[in-house]
C-alpha cells in the first residue's frame, strides 16, 4: 500500500504493545526464514527485545534496517519493516496475523509488500499456515484470502479503457493490522482524477473473519 503502508511504518515503528500476544511472537520465530527476510532465529529474538537489526553487508552507501512492531488494534499481529537509513527510497513490510479457527487452531497469514514511495507498492507474497494445539506451524494449502482481481472496486458499466487505466496506475494490497481485513486500491493518479474516481465504489474493502472464512463487510473511500 503505497500511501497507507508508509504511514503505518511511521506511526508504529517504535510502538511495541504490551497487549501483543505471546502466541504471535512464537509463530514469528517458527516461520521459515524465506518468509521473514531470511532472519535467523537469534536475530528474531533480538528484534523481539526491541533491537534494530542491521545486516553485516551494510556499508556507507547502503544501510538497511529491520525493525519489529505491533498494532494498537490487534493482539495477534506483528510486523517487520525494512527501510533504508541512506538515500534509497525503497521500503518493505512483512505482516503476520492470526485468526482463530472454530476448532481452536490459529490460521496464520503472512503478507509481504514492498516498493518505492510515489512510484509503486506491491503485494509480493501471501502465505497461510496453521498453528495448532501441538504448537507446530504447518503450511495451509487451501485458498482463504479474498480475490484481488479488483472487480469489487468497480462500478457496473465501467468502460474497458477506464478499467485498464485504473489497474495500470494502481496497486492492490492487503492490510492485516486492523480488526477487519482490509483490501485497498492505491494510486496517486486515481486520488487526483475525478474522471477515474467516479467509476469506483470505494478504495477500501473490509472483510470479517466468520466461521473460518473471510466475509465481505463493506466498501468505502478512505
Amino acid at each position: 500500500m503505497k500511501k497507507k503502508i508508509l504511514v503505518f511504518i511511521s506511526s508504529f515503528g517504535c510502538f511495541i504493545s504490551n497487549a501483543q500476544s505471546g502466541m504471535i511472537k512464537k509463530v514469528f520465530k517458527l516461520l521459515p526464514a524465506d518468509k521473514v527476510y531470511s532472519l535467523t532465529v537469534a536475530t528474531r529474538d533480538s528484534m523481539l527485545n526491541g533491537k534494530t537489526y542491521y545486516p553485516a553487508g551494510n556499508d556507507s552507501s547502503e544501510i538497511i534496517a529491520y525493525n519489529y512492531g505491533s498494532s494498537e488494534y490487534v493482539e495477534d499481529y506483528l510486523y517487520i519493516s525494512l527501510s533504508f537509513e541512506t538515500d534509497q527510497r525503497a521500503t518493505g513490510l512483512i505482516e503476520i496475523r492470526s485468526f482463530k479457527s472454530t476448532n481452536g487452531d490459529n490460521m496464520i497469514i503472512v503478507s509481504q509488500t514492498s516498493g518505492t514511495s510515489g512510484v509503486v507498492y506491491n503485494q509480493e507474497n501471501l502465505s497461510t499456515f496453521i498453528y495448532g494445539k501441538d504448537k507446530k506451524l504447518v503450511p495451509y494449502k487451501k485458498k482463504i484470502m479474498p480475490s484481488t482481481n479488483g472487480i469489487k472496486f468497480m462500478k457496473q458499466g465501467v468502460p474497458n479503457t477506464v478499467k485498464k487505466k485504473i489497474f495500470t496506475d494502481s496497486n492492490i494490497t492487503f492490510d492485516l493490522s486492523n480488526k477487519k481485513l482490509i483490501l485497498s486500491i492505491n494510486s496517486q493518479y486515481i486520488s487526483g482524477d475525478e474522471t477515474l474516481r467516479k467509476w469506483l465504489n470505494g478504495d477500501r474493502i473490509y472483510y470479517d473473519w466468520i466461521k473460518d472464512h473471510f466475509v465481505f463487510s463493506k466498501i468505502e473511500f478512505q
